[in-house]
């Protein structure tokens, strides 16, 4: 009988522990919402041992934060017409999920029109964790002050994204016709490349989704080839494909990841051609700016 009542105590304190841990849970990330999910820091301390959220705010971010910094800057920039560019980066708050993984980055912004003003900038990343691998900027904003009303910050869940207006991407690889094909492609200009450097920022971007075991992937050694835009909105002028809500961009490029090396003999890949899809939608409804990646083959 002791035994049956002392099995009896040790289940139901399991159990209580269980609904005291579930409170704990729930009431930490209560207050990383209320705190609007970019400033916790002082919430670490009190963070239960077992919730996924990290804070980081040192000097050594991996690369692929500062590309998603980038991003978010050149998202807003389409939208307001401005031309911020990234100064650093502060901190980020990475929650990854099961099928999602979340960065909440806040990083410093310099605006050379405003006499090289610096202004601190907020932006949201989340990773879709699938084959087709996307990308969606939640936010992109300069940090509100005061801090906004933080359910502004789930965008996310707060309804589907709008797909009508998408440039469906190709169900197999085009061939070279894409980069011949003037009447359905708009060929960028060389100088449009040096202008618009988001473009080689979307080719980083789907490098390094297709690399992902590289270490120290040679970013620098891209070397783009040719770059072709295709939309279904309505333009004056070919050119302005460019800066279509949803388009999708062909990149053919090489990558030199032994430029400066000696020759092929001592074990260096030679390079060759490879292309990058990636598709740009803007949702008018949310305002999620979502790419989708895919390159043609791996380093």
């Amino acid at each position: 009988r002791y035994r049956a009542s002392a099995a009896k105590l040790r289940n139901f304190a399991t159990m209580m522990s269980g609904v005291t841990d579930s409170k704990k849970y729930f009431e930490f990330w209560r207050q990383v919402a209320d705190s609007g999910w970019f400033d916790v820091e002082h919430l670490m301390e009190t963070k239960p041992s077992y919730c996924m959220m990290s804070l980081e705010n040192n000097d050594h971010y991996p690369t692929h934060l500062f590309l998603y910094a980038k991003m978010g800057i050149h998202n807003y920039n389409m939208i307001h017409g401005t031309n911020l560019e990234l100064y650093c980066l502060d901190k980020y708050v990475d929650i990854p999920k099961v099928f999602y993984r979340y960065y909440y980055i806040t990083l410093v912004t310099k605006d050379p029109a405003g006499g090289g003003s610096l202004a601190l900038f907020q932006t949201c990343v989340v990773e879709e964790r699938c084959d087709l691998k996307k990308l969606i900027w939640d936010i992109a904003r300069p940090k509100p002050e005061p801090p906004e009303d933080p359910m502004q910050s789930l965008n996310i869940y707060r309804g589907r994204v709008d797909h009508s207006k998408e440039v469906r991407l190709p169900d197999e690889w085009p061939s070279e016709n894409v980069f011949t094909d003037n009447n359905r492609y708009y060929m960028v200009k060389k100088s449009e490349l040096l202008k618009y450097d988001w473009i080689r920022l979307y080719l980083k971007l789907a490098f390094l989704n297709a690399n992902t075991e590289l270490k120290n992937p040679a970013l620098s050694k891209l070397v783009i080839v040719r770059v072709v835009v295709e939309s279904q909105e309505k333009v004056e002028m070919p050119n302005e494909k460019l800066k279509s809500r949803n388009a999708i961009f062909y990149i053919r490029y090489k990558y030199h990841p032994n430029k400066g090396g000696v020759c092929k003999v001592h074990g260096f890949k030679p390079p060759r051609d490879r292309m990058a899809m990636v598709r740009r939608t803007t949702d008018e409804n949310t305002g999620l700016y979502t790419l989708t990646m895919l390159d043609s083959a791996k380093a």
